[in-house]
């Protein structure tokens, strides 16, 4: 079975409207991925381990192909960057434009690399700034309908 290289397939229908409207904030397959790994490491104080992520993950009613639980290897290739986005979301909480070169720095100093363990660069997070900017976006929106729910 071959499967599709696209990772943050929308969860819910996309309400209709203007792309960029808060309306239209829904939570991706990533989005949902990393609220439990925030929440893991709310409840426990250390980030999750991949098989811990999946099992929590399906303690919480996400799972992934065929009602099984998410697979580790699967769930640890948005471990990178969930982390850097949460360094992001902190700049972000600041400044409506995080500047890339603080985040990187960000990142080095709390010893999050990318893969061989290099650094994360602000090209990267320059790159990635839009679907951060998208995440904080949908996060505000699940959140406010959370606490409204």
């Amino acid at each position: 079975e071959r499967r599709s290289p696209r990772v943050d397939a929308l969860i819910d229908d996309p309400p209709p409207g203007p792309e960029s409207s808060p309306e239209s904030a829904v939570l991706t397959t990533a989005d949902r991925y990393y609220l439990g790994w925030m929440e893991y490491q709310a409840g426990h104080g250390v980030e999750p381990t991949a098989e811990e992520l999946s099992a929590h993950l399906a303690q919480h009613g996400t799972y992934g192909r065929g009602g099984k639980p998410v697979s580790p290897a699967n769930l640890r290739r948005y471990f990178l960057p969930s982390r850097v986005y949460h360094v992001w979301a902190e700049h972000r909480t600041a400044s409506e434009n995080p500047a890339a070169d603080a985040v990187a720095q960000h990142c080095t100093a709390q010893g999050i690399t990318g893969q061989y363990n290099k650094p994360i660069t602000t090209a990267y997070i320059t790159e990635h700034a839009d679907e951060f900017e998208r995440r904080w976006q949908a996060l505000i929106h699940h959140h406010a309908g959370a606490q409204h729910g």
